[in-house]
């Protein structure tokens, strides 16, 4: 009786693949619900570049977004209330919805709210910087650090602020080439977003990030 062959064990310290955590189903999950995160990429860029015909004016945009957000908000009220919508949210999204948005507002709707408040607050440079710090570093944030987060630092990790980091001062790059935001204040703001993004304050990071970033970029400013 021939016994049956088993596959050869990972040696003690064998170096694994780098790509390996990339197809654990937890990172895959992230990468998909982050997906999502990273296509407001496009309020950003239509505050910096204005690519469309339309919105234009501080006045245009503020319409755009309050009616995005009045829109979310209505969205997630139904689904809190509904049990069909909640159901249909629940079988779309998945894991993609975290514990704590299944009865409060979901992140996207943050961020709407955060882009709002970003474009009454801030001059629109400014308001564009920290919409992108959020969008780009909290999403780089949680993918590299689900990926290769091993030193802690509060409920988050090194590698994944240092990943945050890295994607606030690309954005911040693009931003000081097209408005001529100096680096200074850009720096400033990108390691406020950094910050506000490792911290564990009860307030979102949507919000958090976009409103610390800013805030600081502004005082900066004067």
């Amino acid at each position: 009786m021939t016994r049956r062959s088993r596959p050869p064990k990972q040696r003690r310290g064998a170096v694994k693949h780098p790509l390996e955590p990339w197809r654990s189903p937890q990172w895959l999950t992230e990468a998909r619900r982050k997906a999502i995160h990273l296509a407001f990429i496009v309020l950003p860029i239509e505050l910096l570049f204005r690519v469309l015909p339309w919105p234009r004016s501080h006045r245009e945009f503020r319409v755009l977004f309050l009616a995005l957000t009045a829109c979310a908000i209505a969205i997630d009220v139904l689904r809190i209330h509904d049990r069909r919508v909640r159901t249909f949210f629940r079988q779309f999204f998945g894991e993609m919805i975290r514990e704590h948005e299944r009865m409060s507002l979901l992140g996207s709707t943050y961020l709407l709210l955060a882009a709002l408040i970003a474009i009454e607050v801030f001059p629109q440079p400014l308001a564009a910087a920290a919409l992108g710090f959020t969008v780009l570093g909290d999403a780089m944030g949680a993918l590299v650090g689900k990926a290769y987060g091993r030193h802690r630092v509060f409920n988050k990790s090194f590698e994944g602020a240092l990943g945050c980091l890295l994607a606030c001062l690309s954005w911040a790059a693009v931003v000081a080439r097209v408005a001529h935001v100096p680096w200074p204040i850009l720096l400033a703001g990108a390691l406020a977003a950094t910050i506000i993004e490792v911290l564990p304050i009860p307030l979102d990071d949507n919000l958090g990030i976009t409103l610390a970033a800013g805030y600081v970029m502004k005082l900066l400013v004067g």
